[in-house]
């Protein structure tokens, strides 16, 4: 079991590593409006600069 929980967390991170900034920025907006605080819908996002 232990390849199989490498290989779906590897698979995870290459899908995190494609995201374009302008996908992050969507991701930060929705979450934004949803009503989540600044530092919880920056969280996981590379690309979104920290103040």
């Amino acid at each position: 079991m232990g390849w199989f929980k490498d290989w779906k967390e590897k698979r995870k991170l290459n899908k995190y590593m494609k995201r374009t900034p302008e996908e992050e920025y969507a991701i930060y907006k929705r979450r934004l409006l949803s009503g989540e605080t600044e530092t919880s819908a920056r969280g996981g996002l590379k690309h979104i600069k920290k103040k």
